[in-house]
């Protein structure tokens, strides 16, 4: 089985119509010969767009797509009347949201997601967790803090999903897991060479004990995003994956969306 992987595709950010990267990608998804695509969050600032984004890929590809939101999904940015639990549970309507729950596959294997959040465990030790809480430094401020409005602490989310994604593995063990989180689960993928505010800015980013659970329960493959980052490493015979396609501003070598895609598709073979 062929499996696409891709994450942060912003179709609203930079560019003038969605479709612009969501017809591309959908084509070669099927140039590729995917059988199911994950796509592991930050599809769109508004989450009416990304079920609409979602069910375009879907239709026009003609391949499932799994997926877990991204924190730029769940923003409320164009809603304002409405907090992320209610954004959150209205993406469960696309019946690929893994936040639904597992998605068992042929032989064995079984895909497992959420989008996961973050407990300051990638920020550096010089803060405190008070001056983590206020997602601001040097007048940038994390706009989760103003657009993910959850009701509960940071760290409180955090350990919501690490609760929730504990069960779902421990009730799969010994299965042939990918995991799946919009969040970074090991510290490689943090941000090292852009300026020393990336040393708080890094708290921001995800949680160890998400990686901590994927060797904990042998999982093939840890599939994240976030960050805007394309990288792969290979712990304990856990393939971690971060694997994004990033705003247009980033392209660093040509704004045509079809040859990005096909630079930053990512295919993985499982048997």
């Amino acid at each position: 089985m062929n499996i696409g992987i891709l994450s942060d595709i912003h179709v609203d950010l930079e560019h003038e119509d969605p479709r612009r990267v969501l017809d591309p990608l959908a084509d070669e998804i099927r140039r590729r010969q995917v059988d199911l695509m994950i796509i592991a969050g930050d599809v769109t600032n508004d989450y009416r767009l990304t079920l609409e984004s979602l069910a375009r890929v879907e239709r026009r590809s003609g391949v499932r797509c799994l997926f877990v939101p991204g924190n730029h999904d769940i923003w409320n940015e164009k809603h304002p009347g409405k907090n992320a639990w209610q954004i959150y549970e209205a993406l469960k309507a696309f019946d690929g949201n893994l936040a639904n729950g597992p998605v068992v596959l042929a032989n064995g294997w079984v895909v497992i997601g959420d989008l996961g959040w973050y407990d300051y465990s990638f920020g550096s030790d010089m803060y405190t967790p008070e001056e983590f809480d206020r997602m601001q430094i040097g007048g940038r401020l994390w706009q989760d803090k103003v657009k993910a409005v959850w009701g509960m602490a940071t760290v409180e989310m955090h350990q919501y999903f690490y609760d929730k994604l504990e069960k779902q593995l421990r009730d799969h063990k010994g299965e042939k897991i990918i995991l799946v989180t919009h969040v970074l689960p090991i510290r490689d993928f943090t941000v090292f060479d852009l300026g020393p505010a990336w040393d708080y800015l890094n708290a921001f980013l995800g949680s160890r004990q998400y990686g901590e659970l994927a060797l904990e329960f042998g999982v093939a493959y840890s599939i994240s995003g976030h960050v805007h980052y394309r990288r792969e490493v290979q712990y304990e015979g856990t393939t971690f994956i971060c694997n994004c396609l990033n705003y247009l501003s980033q392209w660093r070598e040509n704004r045509n969306p079809a040859v990005e895609i096909a630079r930053a598709l990512k295919v993985i073979d499982v048997p």
